[in-house]
């Protein structure tokens, strides 16, 4: 079993906020969109590897760990 590893995301005190980079482990489950966009957020499952978008790596922003599309 692989271990996962904390270096991959990056919490945000002073925001609130949780950020994971692409191909890196997810560090909760809930609903994360691209930092900086407003396109509708994607499920993702703790553990899960974080997904590219448009074919691009990028930092994952965490909209909402209770299932809700809220905005931060």
């Amino acid at each position: 079993m692989k271990k996962i590893g904390q270096t991959s995301w990056i919490s945000h005190p002073t925001r609130g906020s949780l950020t994971a980079r692409t191909g890196f482990h997810c560090p909760r489950n809930g609903f994360w969109r691209p930092l900086g966009s407003l396109v509708e957020p994607l499920f993702v499952f703790e553990g899960s590897i974080m997904p590219t978008h448009a074919g691009n790596s990028i930092e994952w922003h965490l909209v909402d760990a209770q299932g809700h599309f809220g905005l931060d």
